[in-house]
């Protein structure tokens, strides 16, 4: 068996947290080792258990989820970060890409643990992950920026 990817989430909505931890556990590749509600849980935790990978909504309360990006990266170089978003379409998706963040996933139901568990597999094995409407607002921001 190949060597398990250390998962850290991090999320408020316990429901979706707990939903996704059970799916993950089922996977034979997939550890889960912590589950944090905050920003602030999320830079304890990866500092502590030093994840392979971290999923975290865009919207956590206590320290946003940009600057838990930013401290986890700047704390673990080697920390891979998923974010996640309830919204299609999450301005926000940009800035955590800028700060560090190797992927983004719209958490849109039905198949989104499935998706958020085959974008995992991708970061750790050194894709990037975002979907072609972000890839779009991010070409049309570095565009603008650079004129």
């Amino acid at each position: 068996m190949e060597k398990q990817i250390r998962t850290l989430i991090a999320d408020n909505d316990t429901q979706f947290a707990t939903s996704l931890k059970l799916f993950l556990d089922t996977q034979a590749d997939i550890k889960v080792v912590n589950l944090v509600r905050d920003g602030h849980g999320a830079i304890s935790a990866s500092k502590d258990a030093r994840p392979d990978l971290v999923v975290m909504d865009l919207h956590l309360p206590v320290v946003d989820s940009v600057r838990a990006v930013q401290s986890i990266i700047d704390d673990n170089e080697l920390a891979r970060i998923l974010v996640i978003s309830a919204k299609p379409n999450d301005r926000y998706a940009i800035e955590a890409i800028k700060a560090g963040a190797s992927g983004y996933v719209f958490k849109n139901g039905a198949g989104t643990n499935a998706a958020i568990a085959c974008a995992i597999r991708q970061i750790v094995g050194g894709e990037v992950v975002i979907n072609s409407t972000l890839a779009s607002d991010i070409l049309r921001e570095f565009s603008t920026n650079g004129r």
